[in-house]
C-alpha cells in the first residue's frame, strides 16, 4: 500500500482544522470608505463619527427584525461592560432602516442595549457598505476602518476580549 496517498490527504486535513487564525477579525484593506455619519440617537441628538475622535469604536450594523442581530446583543453588551471604564474605546450601534418608535419598543420591551444606538432610518450611510447585517467594523482612534467582520459573534468570548485588549491598551 502506498503511503503517500494517506499522508497528503492526511496533512491537508489538519491543516484545515488548525486554528491559524491569530485575529477574530478580518483585516480591512479598503479605506476608500467614508467612516462619516451626521445620525441622531433614540432621544434625537445627532452623532457624527467626529464626537468620537482619539478613540476606537466598535460600529454594528443591526436591525430588530434580524434573528442573529438580537442573538449577539447580550454578548455586546457583556463586551460594553468590560471596556466601558476605558476612555479610549467607545461602542455603538446603528440600526438600519427602522424608526426610533419601533427600536425604542424593542430595546424596552425585548433586548436592553447598555452603548449608544444611533438611527439610520432612511439608510444613509450606503457608502458603509454594508452587505449583511449584522456587520461590525472597527474603527482606530484615526477614524479608519481596520477590521470588518459579517455575522453573528459571542463578543464577550476571551478571543474578542484579548483581541480588543491587544488593540486599545
Amino acid at each position: 500500500m502506498n503511503k503517500k496517498p494517506f499522508i497528503a490527504v492526511l496533512f491537508i486535513f489538519l491543516i484545515s482544522c488548525s486554528e491559524n487564525f491569530s485575529e477574530p477579525m478580518i483585516k480591512f484593506d479598503g479605506n476608500n470608505i467614508e467612516t462619516k455619519f451626521n445620525i441622531p440617537d433614540l432621544e434625537g441628538k445627532i452623532f457624527s463619527i467626529d464626537d468620537f475622535k482619539g478613540k476606537f469604536v466598535l460600529v454594528n450594523f443591526w436591525a430588530t427584525w434580524c434573528a442573529p442581530c438580537v442573538r449577539e446583543l447580550p454578548s455586546l453588551n457583556n463586551l460594553h461592560n468590560e471596556f466601558k471604564n476605558n476612555k479610549n474605546f467607545a461602542m455603538i450601534a446603528i440600526n438600519i432602516g427602522q424608526n426610533k418608535s419601533v427600536v425604542n419598543k424593542f430595546i424596552k420591551e425585548k433586548a436592553p442595549i447598555d452603548f449608544l444606538v444611533l438611527l439610520d432610518e432612511n439608510i444613509e450611510l450606503s457608502d458603509w457598505n454594508v452587505q449583511a447585517i449584522p456587520t461590525t467594523f472597527l474603527i482606530n482612534d484615526s477614524g479608519k476602518i481596520i477590521y470588518k467582520i459579517e455575522g453573528e459573534k459571542e463578543w464577550d468570548s476571551s478571543e474578542f476580549t484579548k483581541f480588543f485588549k491587544n488593540i486599545i491598551k
